[in-house]
């Protein structure tokens, strides 16, 4: 969401982000199909406290913890240590440590990066939490990131798709699109099966890591 609003997608101030222009605003830059980029706009809006809110605004869902914002972000410190959502060097080197030297990530190692990730994170932050419910949104993200960075006309097979690891880098490094690096919308639209993508990414998940943490004070 903040590279969709450092590119002008959607205000760049991140605020009154409304459905329709939000629909279109992944449309064009991503090539989210839309009612795909609906359902993720109807997700997104209950982090606007007003009752029958039609908008949100960025901050708005960095202050819903446990809801958007989560424990063990790939590229952000946790709520307890820092609320400002920046992101941080640190946590990112340490999810891209488990990546080794490949030049590619696939459903496989994402999955095994992100279930390590996590239970580092879980290690420092006593009151660290994912829950069964959350869990569809923090692998969707996974999923997202994988469909985004992966190019159809070299990985045809959309239900298994291989981002290049450049691109996925410079995206959470510098909060914008790689277009300097020759990444391009995906040529095929993302929708539906981003579910197979998520369902597979949970599948493969190491088996010696748990999926869903309880904070240690519980």
């Amino acid at each position: 969401m903040n590279t969709l609003a450092n590119h002008g997608f959607v205000p760049r101030n991140g605020r009154n982000i409304t459905r329709e222009p939000f629909v279109k605003a992944c449309g064009e830059a991503l090539n989210i199909l839309p009612a795909f980029a609906d359902n993720i706009f109807t997700t997104g809006v209950p982090s606007n406290p007003t009752p029958n809110a039609t908008f949100f605004d960025l901050d708005m869902l960095h202050r819903t913890h446990g809801f958007i914002e989560h424990d063990g972000s790939l590229s952000r410190k946790d709520i307890f240590f820092d609320p400002s959502n920046r992101f941080d060097p640190e946590t990112f080197d340490n999810l891209v440590s488990y990546f080794g030297d490949s030049e590619t990530i696939n459903i496989s190692s994402l999955a095994n990066a992100r279930a390590r990730h996590a239970y580092d994170m879980s290690l420092i932050n006593p009151e660290f939490e994912i829950t069964q419910e959350s869990i569809p949104v923090i692998v969707g993200e996974n999923a997202m990131l994988l469909s985004i960075f992966s190019s159809p006309s070299e990985h045809p097979n959309l239900d298994n798709p291989i981002a290049r690891r450049d691109w996925l880098e410079f995206f959470f490094r510098n909060e914008q699109f790689p277009l300097v690096l020759g990444w391009r919308p995906p040529s095929v639209a993302i929708g539906q099966y981003v579910g197979t993508v998520v369902e597979e990414i949970v599948a493969q998940s190491p088996s010696d890591v748990p999926l869903t943490f309880s904070p240690k004070s519980k």
